[in-house]
C-alpha cells in the first residue's frame, strides 16, 4: 500500500477514534451548574438538593443553580434535562417515582430512565415510618400484626397513591408481616393522616411528614423502615429491631443525560461523594433523618435495576392493582 494512502487511513481511524470518546476542551467546571428539581421548591428534594449543592459548588470551584421545574409527575424537568447540552452543566435530581414506578405504572410516562440517564450516585436514603390509629393501643409491630392477622382484609392503610412508591411498600411490608389489608389512595400524605388520627384510616406508611404527627401525639408510630435509628424519631424502633427484615425503597439520587463525557461524570460523582461527607452536611441531613449514601453510579444503576424487578413482579401477580 503506498505510503499515502496508509497515512490518510491512519488519520482517518484517529479521527474516528476521538468522535467516538470526547475529551474536555479544558479545565472542567468553567461555569455554574445546574441542578434541576423536578419537584416544587420547600419539599424534601428540594432541602436536600440545596444543601448538598451548595457544598457540591464549593468542591467543583463554581457555583450550583438549583432549578425548580415542576410538573407532570417530574417530567417537565427531566424533559428539561435531556433536551440540553450532554457537557454536565445540566443535571438532575430522580427519585424512586421517576426512576422505577412511573416508568412501570403510567403508559404516558415518556422517559426511558436507564437509557436516557447517566447515574451520579445516590446521594441519601430516606425512610418511612409505620404509624396507626392512636386508639387502637398498638405499641408494637408485633400487637399490630397480630391482629390484623386476626382481621383479615379488616384493616384499611393508606397511600399517596395508586402505584406509588408507597403503595408498593406497603403491599411488601404486608407480604412480611402475613396479613392482608384494603388499599385506600389519597392524594398526599397530610389528608391520610388526618384520618388516621381521626380513625377513619387504620395505619400507613409515611415519609418524614408525619414527624409532627407523631410528636403531637395524634399517631403512634411503631416502627422505621431505615437501617438504623433516625434522629428525629429516636425512639421509634427499625423494623430490624422488632425482628422484621424490611426496609423501604426511598432515596433522592442525581443524574446526567446519557452522552455526557464519562469524565465529567466521574468528576461530578467524585465532588458528590466528598460534598455529602463533609461533617455539616452529614450532620444536617442526619438531623433530618436520612442516611449519607454516595454510592458509584453501577450501584445506582443496580438498585434501580432490583426495584424494577421486584415492582414488576407484584404488578404482574396482581398483588399491587393500580385501579
Amino acid at each position: 500500500m503506498p505510503k499515502k494512502s496508509l497515512l490518510r487511513r491512519l488519520l482517518a481511524g484517529a479521527l474516528v477514534t476521538l468522535t467516538a470518546f470526547p475529551v474536555l476542551a479544558g479545565p472542567w467546571p468553567e461555569r455554574p451548574i445546574k441542578l434541576i428539581v423536578p419537584y416544587p421548591a420547600g419539599g424534601l428534594t428540594d432541602i436536600v438538593s440545596r444543601l448538598v449543592g451548595d457544598e457540591l459548588g464549593r468542591e467543583l470551584g463554581t457555583s450550583v443553580v438549583i432549578e425548580n421545574r415542576a410538573g407532570a409527575g417530574g417530567q417537565i424537568g427531566l424533559q428539561a434535562l435531556l433536551q440540553a447540552p450532554k457537557d454536565g452543566y445540566t443535571i438532575g435530581l430522580v427519585v424512586p417515582a421517576t426512576m422505577v414506578t412511573l416508568p412501570l405504572t403510567n403508559p404516558a410516562y415518556r422517559i426511558r430512565p436507564l437509557e436516557q440517564f447517566e447515574p451520579i450516585t445516590i446521594a441519601v436514603d430516606t425512610f418511612l415510618t409505620l404509624v396507626v390509629d392512636r386508639k387502637l393501643g398498638f405499641k408494637t409491630v408485633a400487637e399490630f400484626a397480630e391482629y390484623a392477622r386476626k382481621h383479615p382484609g379488616q384493616m384499611n392503610y393508606g397511600t399517596p397513591g395508586a402505584g406509588t412508591s408507597f403503595h408498593f411498600n406497603n403491599v411488601l411490608l404486608a407480604q412480611k408481616l402475613g396479613i392482608e389489608a384494603q388499599h385506600v389512595p389519597y392524594t398526599g400524605e397530610v389528608q391520610m393522616l388526618n384520618d388516621i388520627a381521626g380513625g377513619q384510616l387504620q395505619y400507613a406508611l409515611v415519609s418524614n411528614v408525619g414527624k409532627t404527627f407523631v410528636e403531637n401525639g395524634q399517631v403512634s408510630a411503631l416502627a422505621v423502615t431505615s437501617g438504623q435509628r433516625v434522629r428525629s424519631l429516636p425512639d421509634v424502633p427499625t423494623f430490624r429491631e422488632t425482628g422484621i427484615d424490611f426496609t423501604s425503597d426511598g432515596w433522592v439520587g442525581y443524574v446526567a443525560a446519557k452522552g455526557t463525557p464519562a469524565p465529567v461524570l466521574a468528576r461530578l460523582q467524585g465532588a458528590f461523594v466528598k460534598a455529602l461527607n463533609v461533617p455539616g452536611v452529614r450532620q444536617k441531613l442526619g438531623e433530618m433523618g436520612y442516611q449519607v449514601v454516595g454510592n458509584t453510579p453501577q450501584q445506582f444503576r443496580q438498585i434501580v435495576q432490583d426495584s424494577s424487578q421486584r415492582y414488576g413482579e407484584l404488578l404482574r401477580s396482581g398483588a399491587v392493582k393500580l385501579q
